[in-house]
């Protein structure tokens, strides 16, 4: 719409007659137009609220600019996240012969990708840029412009490796709230294994140099993490590393990251929705039983006298290390992934004294078997914790029904199928697994 000039006349000009003009003496002694000072107080009161109104208006439009870009570094982040759950869940096809789960190094080059190298310690946490090329994204800026950074536990990283890395691998990162108190995370120790971090605007005492021949602001080296990240934020080492969170504001004082964060449940749940992977899980479990099975037809007495603990009928005991199985070398990490969460039993006097019972199929007769816990019960009166030593060297942890009585005091009744399975992709497959060995 045209806005119409003060004082321009509006439509065709019509001509009247005109009273005579009075004297100036006349127009000198009118009385003053009350009127003309309602205007001016009308006027002033209009600029007033104009000025107020344009202040609110730049509140507002700070605002609703903070809002988008806080919008912005969440769809980074959820960009950043998600790249890392499809990394580890397709580790074994990029980096054949080995397993899933693994995440990569954070940059520490400042070029977009993981070092060649190891990052740190195995076992230790390390800290560095988002690897955005490594993880076949785009350059992933937040919504202030800033680069994105990444920490990940010692208990995933690639290289170097975690002695195992399978679904009850602890994390490392605990996240803290402003009063103290731990955010929620998936998996059972409730700490993460990586979070991505935007940095947002610089604070007060944040210094951010320049681009330094790279695409992203700063240098490489993690010294510079004090200028991006607020306090609390996570370090590289061992151990558990508490992480200060805080929410969001306008205050530019304010500690204002923004952070996403992954347990190591998001990891397996992704996994396990692949449809090859309980046949990824099973062909495991089959080569460790053939191994088995080799080593007790080879000397059977004098390998459960050194592997095995006498319990009622039965000798039991874990799975052994890859290499004393005489597992080929390049199969071996694959084995030692599981092995913890794997125990056999066989009959102490030879004779095919186990029972199993299968669902739906008839049972079975086995002079030693392999039993397979598979994932934890995670809610319930059932619920299965396998965090502490303690809660990892019971049956329990890991076996339901007649399988933990067989396994703690040596009865000979097993039940379970023969093959790992994922009956439904949305839930664990906590189903125990019982192999018959000859």
């Amino acid at each position: 719409m045209t806005a119409t000039a003060p004082g321009a006349l509006r439509g065709p000009q019509r001509h009247a007659c005109r009273p005579p003009a009075r004297p100036a003496s006349a127009r000198a002694r009118r009385a003053p137009d009350p009127s003309r000072g309602q205007a001016l107080i009308a006027a002033l009161l209009l600029l007033t609220l104009l000025a107020a109104g344009g202040l609110l208006a730049g509140g507002e439009l700070r605002a609703r600019a903070h809002a988008l870009a806080h919008a912005r570094s969440v769809e980074a982040l959820a960009t950043a996240r998600a790249a890392l759950i499809g990394y580890a869940i397709s580790y074994a096809e990029t980096h054949p012969g080995e397993g899933y789960g693994f995440l990569p190094c954070p940059d520490a080059a400042n070029t977009g990708s993981t070092p060649i190298g190891a990052c740190g310690a195995r076992g230790t946490a390390a800290v560095g840029r988002l690897p955005w090329r490594t993880l076949g994204l785009p350059e992933l800026r937040d919504g202030w412009g800033e680069c994105l950074w990444y920490a990940v536990a010692g208990s995933v990283k690639h290289n170097p490796k975690p002695q195992a890395l399978n679904w009850d691998s602890p994390g490392q990162f605990r996240l803290l709230d402003p009063a103290g108190r731990a955010l929620p995370v998936a998996a059972a120790d409730g700490m993460a294994v990586a979070v991505v971090f935007s940095p947002g605007p610089p604070r007060s005492g944040q210094i951010r140099p320049g681009t330094r021949g790279t695409s992203c602001a700063g240098g490489a080296s993690t010294a510079d993490l004090a200028h991006y990240l607020d306090p609390g934020h996570p370090r590289a080492g061992s151990g558990e590393i508490d992480i200060a969170l805080h929410p969001a504001t306008l205050d530019e004082e304010a500690p204002n990251d923004l952070a996403a964060w992954i347990g190591l449940d998001d990891l397996f749940d992704a996994l396990r929705r692949r449809r090859d992977h309980a046949g990824h899980v099973d062909a495991i479990l089959a080569r460790s039983a053939n191994a088995l099975a080799a080593r007790l037809a080879a000397d059977r007495a004098a390998w459960l006298t050194r592997h095995a603990r006498s319990r009622g009928a039965l000798a039991t005991g874990v799975l052994p290390a890859a290499e004393t199985l005489g597992i080929a070398a390049a199969l071996r990490p694959l084995i030692d992934d599981w092995r913890e969460q794997i125990h056999f039993a066989a009959c102490a006097d030879g004779s095919a004294c186990i029972g199993v019972v299968r669902p739906a199929a008839a049972g079975e007769r086995c002079r030693a078997v392999l039993a397979f816990g598979g994932e934890r019960i995670r809610s319930g009166p059932e619920r299965q914790l396998r965090t502490t030593a303690a809660e990892r060297a019971d049956p329990a942890a890991w076996f339901e029904g007649r399988n933990v009585a067989a396994l703690r005091v040596g009865v000979p009744e097993f039940e379970g199928a023969e093959h790992f399975r994922v009956a439904a992709p949305e839930r664990p497959a906590t189903e125990d697994v019982i192999r018959c060995l000859p």
